[in-house]
């Protein structure tokens, strides 16, 4: 599985935000239902399919870990004791959880962009004007900034979980590819 094609969500859901109207028989919004569809299937594929680590260094072949902990590289299953299978499980759960928070993160910054753009269209019909909506949104992206900075704050644990990996199993040592400066470049952006 790639969570970037799912990440990807988040600039859709701004576009069918432009659309206006969207509601259905429910009275939920067609972004909101579209939201937590991708929502329901980034879980269940992160529970249910297997996580591509792609291609390693130095053209090793593509590798993916299993649901149930084991690592496959070029196909064929890697041989590994109790030990090694629960680090590429610690691992695999650091990517899962990430990669979930990161989507929220996304499809919550598509749901303000809505917001705001429903909002701003409703202000300037009422002749009110924007400036009590610039304020909003401010607010808004404030929390999602903060969350952001969450996700940064939870890669020393997906970098520690990798490198226990590398040291127990040295065959994922090629698709260990984060290093400390991920680290520093997220935290950069704070």
């Amino acid at each position: 599985m790639k969570l970037i094609p799912a990440l990807m969500i988040a600039p859709v859901l701004a576009l069918a935000a432009c659309t206006g109207g969207g509601q259905d028989e429910s009275g939920r919004g067609l972004v909101d239902r579209v939201a937590q569809e991708v929502r329901d299937e980034i879980r269940n594929e992160l529970a249910n399919e297997n996580i591509s680590l792609g291609k390693g260094r130095d053209g090793a072949p593509r590798a993916e870990i299993t649901p149930q902990g084991d690592l496959l590289i070029d196909g064929k299953t890697v041989p590994l004791d109790a030990a090694q299978r629960e680090k590429l499980l610690a691992y695999r759960g650091e990517v899962a959880e990430i990669a979930v928070s990161g989507a929220e993160i996304g499809l919550q910054g598509a749901g303000l962009a809505k917001d705001a753009m429903k909002t701003a269209f409703g202000a300037l019909v009422d002749g009110e004007g924007t400036a009590g909506v610039e304020q909003a949104v401010k607010e808004q992206a404030g929390e999602l900034e903060a969350q952001a900075r969450a996700l940064c704050d939870r890669l020393p644990a997906l970098y520690e979980a990798q490198q226990a990996l590398v040291e127990a199993v040295p065959e994922f040592a090629p698709y260990a590819e984060m290093d400390p400066s991920d680290i520093e470049k997220c935290g950069d952006n704070r």
